[in-house]
């Protein structure tokens, strides 16, 4: 699997998705400052799942199925040992889930198949 990372979120997360193809938005030519909409090319182009807190998002994909793949991270606010504890518990579900499923919503209790 391939992936992007949102700025929304820390570079730090790619480490829990170490065996697969992972960019951070920090990485691209206008880094952090990266358009949604170049974004979702990207996303597209490239096959990767997008992982975001960003909720336009949510919109892009409803409307136009862009990204390819939507990881919409909806865990409020956090500190980062508690955001990546929550993804050291949850990343083989989140992982077995993508290969099935286009949408998932990360939430503090379950990982949401929307689609």
């Amino acid at each position: 699997m391939k992936f992007i990372i949102d700025a929304h979120l820390p570079k730090s997360i790619a480490a829990f998705f170490n065996e697969h193809d992972v960019v951070h938005t920090s990485e691209l030519e206008n880094g952090n400052r990266t358009k949604d909409k170049l974004i979702n090319s990207i996303s597209v182009l490239e096959d990767r799942i997008l992982i975001t807190k960003d909720n336009d998002f949510y919109y892009s994909y409803v409307a136009a199925k862009k990204p390819v793949k939507l990881v919409l991270v909806k865990l409020g606010n956090m500190r980062l040992q508690e955001l990546k504890d929550y993804f050291n518990r949850n990343v083989a579900t989140i992982l077995a889930l993508l290969e099935e499923h286009s949408f998932l919503v990360l939430e503090r209790e379950s990982v949401r198949v929307l689609e």
